[in-house]
């Protein structure tokens, strides 16, 4: 890789054939699948986060006497959770599946901050939910939040044993299989 960089291409074309070692050395450094998907983790975390709020908000009304439109507010709740609550929480335990066996600081960190805004996010749905008219709150109003909190916290204790206690990987060699 040093080769690489201390040769300009620009100016130097015959010591093209450098690129393919450089290629080789970037290849094993690529992010895993786990990484990519702690990333879609967080993406539809904070998309949940922020709808909920939103649609909290929304249900409190601007003078805090509900919304000026008809609304029902279990289905909207459903169609909410089901975009990108539930999502979330199933790739999170896709990441927990794929590297449980070895240690990913980058997934586990991602998933540590997608757990953190679960819990936050959350906390401050529940805040809004003592703002919410009578007329629109329904059971699942005053329980999802909290189910999210401690689904956050889950996905929090997930990414602490993906990037602290997972055991080190280590390369499989081919007298690894031999018997």
């Amino acid at each position: 890789m040093r080769r690489y960089w201390e040769q300009h291409v620009e100016k130097n074309w015959p010591n093209l054939w450098v690129l393919p070692d450089a290629a080789l050395v970037v290849g094993l450094y690529m992010a895993k699948l786990e990484s990519w998907t702690s990333i879609g983790v967080i993406a539809m975390g904070s998309l949940f986060v922020s709808m909920m709020i939103s649609f909290y908000a929304f249900l409190v009304g601007p003078e805090g006497k509900g919304p000026n439109v008809d609304v029902d507010p279990g289905a909207l709740l459903a169609q909410t959770i089901s975009i990108s609550g539930a999502p979330s929480l199933i790739l999170a335990g896709v990441v927990f599946g794929l590297s449980f066996r070895s240690r990913n600081v980058f997934a586990g960190f991602i998933l540590i901050v997608t757990g953190l805004a679960f819990v936050v996010g959350m906390w401050v749905v529940d805040t809004l939910t003592q703002g919410i008219d009578i007329q629109f709150m329904t059971l699942g109003l005053e329980y999802a939040p909290k189910i999210f909190v401690i689904a956050g916290i889950g996905v929090l204790v997930l990414g602490a044993y993906i990037a602290k206690f997972a055991p080190r990987s280590r390369i499989r060699h081919t007298s690894d299989y031999e018997q």
